[in-house]
C-alpha cells in the first residue's frame, strides 16, 4: 500500500485534514482547536512532504513552537506516529528538527555564535537567566539593568515600535558585560539568534535548508519569537497551527492577532479543523467546549448554551474536603487518572495538604518555571548528565543510573529549604521516568543522549508528568497545557480566584461587572476585551485537559478579610447552566 493511501485511510472522514496534509500551497494557516488531531494531522503532512520526494535528502523539516511541552509532544508524536505510515520511519525522523524558539536559538548560536561574539563558543558553559535574577548584578549596573528591563517591558506590553527602540541598548549590554562572561538571559538568546540571522549568507542558508517550517502553537508566539520566524520564511513552505481561543500567555508578550498579520504579508490558505475527537463521544464537553470557544471570538453574549458540573461549598475547608473526597473515590474505583488544576499554584497547596494527611499519593507540580528551586535543578541536572556521560555523546544506562546518584548527591544545592524539598522531589521523579522511557525509544545510544539533552537543555521534564505513576496530580492550568488526563477539577472558581485579581480589579475600575454579594457577572466593556479572552482561554484550555468529564468547584465562605467571597464571573457567563453534582452518582 502506497503512503497516500495509507495517509487517506488513516485520515478518512476529515476532509480538512486531507486538504491540509495533500494541499501544495507554500503559506498555509491551520486553526486548530483542542482535541481536533492537529498533532496527527502535522505528522502525517511531515510523512507525505518527505515521501513524495519533494525535500531533497541534503534538506530538513523544522518543527518550532513556542512551549517546550508543545515540542515534547511533536517529538513524541513522530516517533509514535511515523511507524503507522512508513517503515523507514527513523530515517524520516532524523529528517526533522524539533525545537522550541529558545533551543533552535541556541542551535544557531552553538553553530554560528562566533560571529558575534568568539565567546559564543563556550555557550554549553554559560548561565541562562532571566531579567531579575541578582545573578546579573555581578556584571552590570543600574543603568545596564534598565536596559534590559526595558526591553522585557515592551516584549510583555508586546509594544513592537518600543522593541525597535530598545534592542540595540539590550544587544550591547549583552555583547559587552554579560556574553564575556558567559551569562545570558533567556530573552538574550532570541535577540542573538535574530541579530545572527540579519547577516544575509546565514538566513539564506536556512530559509534552503529548511524546506518546510511548521510552527505549532503560533498563537503563544511574542514579538522576539514572531522575528526569529520572520527570518526564516522566504521561498519554502511555512505552516502556522494554533488556536487563539488558546492564547494563554499574554502575560509574557502573546501577540493579539498574530495569524492576521501574515494574512497581510502573504497570499495564505487557511483551513480550519472542525472534527473534535477528544469529545466525540461526550456531547456534554463538546458543547461546553463550544459556549467556551464563542465567548473567545466574539466577545458579546454567546447564542450556545451548555452546562457544566459545578459544586458550591461553604467555605474553603469544605471545598477541599470535598474535592479530596472525589480523588479517592475516582482512584479506588478505576485506573483512571485525575488532575487538580489551579489557576496560581498557592490555590493547590491545602488540597496537597488533604491529600497527604489522608495518605492519597500524589504528584505535586505546584510550582513555577521561574522558581529557583526549578532552576537549579536543571543546572545540576545537566551538570551530571554531561559528567556521566563523559565526551562520549551517547547515554547507556549505566550512565543514567549515575546521573541520577549524582542528582541525589546535590539535592541540598537545589533546595534551602524543607518547606521547598517538594519541587526537588517532584523534578528527580520527573527526571527518573524520563530515563526510564528511554529504555523504550528506538535508535542509538547516541539518540538517546541527544533526546535527553535536549528536554533538559528546553526545560522540558514537566512533559513527562504524561508518564507518571502517580494517578493524582497537582498543578497549574498553564503547566498542563498539552496533557490530558481521565478526569479534570478545577477548584476555586471564585472572583480574584479565577479570574486573577488583575481582571477583577480592573473590571470593577472600569465599570464592566454587576458586582453582586456573593456572585459576579460580567458585561462585556469596550475597555476589558484584552483580559478577558486571556481568562477565557485558561479557562478552555484547562476544561479541554479532560478527557472523560471535568468538574468545578467554588466557595462563597469569608475570604482572608472576612468578606464573603464572590463566585467567578466566569462560570455566571450567559448561557453556562449549572450541574449540582454528587461523587457518587457522577464517578
Amino acid at each position: 500500500m502506497g503512503l497516500e493511501e495509507v495517509i487517506r485511510r488513516k485520515h478518512s472522514g476529515d476532509n480538512e485534514h486531507m486538504e491540509f496534509i495533500f494541499s501544495e500551497e507554500k503559506k498555509i494557516i491551520v486553526t486548530a482547536p483542542a482535541g481536533c488531531g492537529k498533532t496527527t494531522a502535522m505528522i502525517s503532512k511531515i510523512a507525505w512532504e518527505l515521501g513524495k520526494g519533494t525535500i531533497s535528502s541534503n534538506k530538513k523539516v523544522l518543527a518550532m513552537t513556542f512551549s517546550v511541552n508543545a515540542a515534547m509532544k511533536i517529538k513524541d508524536s513522530l516517533k509514535e506516529l511515523l511507524p503507522e505510515l512508513v517503515e523507514n520511519s527513523e530515517q524520516y525522523i532524523s529528517k526533522v528538527d524539533v525545537a522550541n524558539y529558545h533551543n533552535f536559538a541556541m542551535k544557531l548560536l552553538f553553530k554560528h555564535g562566533y560571529a558575534l561574539n568568539t565567546e559564543f563558543i563556550n555557550l554549553s558553559d554559560f548561565i541562562i537567566v532571566d531579567e531579575s535574577n541578582r545573578v546579573l548584578n555581578n556584571y552590570i549596573t543600574s543603568f545596564d539593568s534598565d536596559k534590559l528591563n526595558a526591553l522585557d517591558d515592551a516584549l510583555r506590553a508586546s509594544d513592537e515600535e518600543e522593541m525597535r527602540n530598545v534592542i540595540d541598548d539590550y544587544w550591547n549590554v549583552l555583547n559587552t558585560k554579560l556574553i564575556p562572561n558567559h551569562v545570558i538571559t533567556y530573552n538574550g538568546l532570541l535577540v542573538s539568534a535574530i541579530k545572527l540571522l540579519r547577516k544575509r549568507q546565514v538566513s539564506s542558508f536556512y530559509k534552503e535548508y529548511y524546506r518546510m517550517v511548521i510552527i505549532d502553537e503560533f498563537q503563544d508566539t511574542n514579538i522576539l519569537g514572531y522575528w526569529l520566524v520572520n527570518k526564516l520564511i522566504g521561498d519554502n513552505t511555512v505552516i502556522f497551527l494554533g488556536d487563539d481561543i488558546q492564547k494563554i500567555y499574554g502575560f509574557l508578550g502573546a501577540i493579539n492577532g498574530i495569524f492576521e498579520k501574515y494574512k497581510e504579508k502573504y497570499p495564505i490558505k487557511e483551513i480550519k479543523f472542525c472534527n473534535n475527537y477528544r469529545f466525540r463521544a461526550n456531547e456534554c464537553l463538546k458543547a461546553l467546549d463550544k459556549l467556551i470557544r464563542s465567548y473567545g471570538n466574539t466577545y458579546a453574549p454567546s447564542e450556545y448554551e451548555a452546562s457544566v458540573n459545578l459544586k458550591h461549598l461553604a467555605n474553603d475547608t469544605e471545598e477541599d474536603n470535598f474535592i479530596v473526597d472525589g480523588i479517592d473515590k475516582i482512584i479506588n474505583s478505576s485506573n483512571d487518572k485525575v488532575a487538580v488544576l489551579v489557576r496560581a499554584g498557592n490555590q493547590g497547596e491545602p488540597i496537597a495538604d488533604k491529600l497527604s494527611r489522608k495518605g492519597i499519593q500524589y504528584f505535586n507540580a505546584l510550582f513555577r518555571d521561574t522558581d529557583i528551586e526549578f532552576l537549579k535543578f536543571y543546572e545540576v541536572a545537566i551538570d551530571e548528565f554531561h559528567n556521566a556521560a563523559g565526551s562520549s555523546g551517547k547515554a547507556v544506562q549505566k550512565d543514567l543510573l549515575n546521573c541520577l546518584e549524582a542528582v541525589r548527591q546535590r539535592q541540598n544545592e537545589i533546595y534551602s529549604s524543607a518547606r521547598r524539598k517538594f519541587v526537588y522531589d517532584a523534578m528527580y521523579k520527573l527526571l527518573e521516568v524520563l530515563f526510564e522511557e528511554s529504555k523504550k525509544w528506538e535508535g542509538t545510544s547516541k539518540d538517546r543522549y541527544e533526546n535527553i539533552d535536549f528536554i533538559l537543555g528546553s526545560k522540558g521534564l514537566k512533559h513527562m508528568m504524561e508518564y507518571i505513576e502517580e494517578k493524582v496530580v497537582l498543578t497549574t492550568i498553564h503547566a498542563s497545557k498539552g496533557l490530558e488526563w481521565e478526569y479534570v477539577i478545577i477548584p476555586r472558581m471564585n472572583a480574584y480566584a479565577f479570574p486573577t485579581g488583575y481582571m477583577c480589579r480592573t473590571c470593577r475600575e472600569v465599570h464592566s461587572c454587576n458586582d453582586g454579594f456573593d456572585y459576579c457577572k460580567f458585561l462585556f466593556g469596550t475597555l476589558m476585551e484584552k483580559t478577558f479572552k486571556e481568562e477565557i482561554s485558561v479557562f478552555y484550555v484547562a476544561i479541554t485537559r479532560a478527557k472523560k468529564n471535568v468538574f468545578l468547584t467554588v466557595n462563597t465562605g469569608l475570604n482572608q478579610w472576612n468578606h464573603t467571597k464572590q463566585t467567578s464571573c466566569l462560570i455566571e457567563l450567559p448561557g453556562l447552566s449549572h450541574n449540582d453534582y454528587d461523587w457518587e452518582i457522577v464517578i
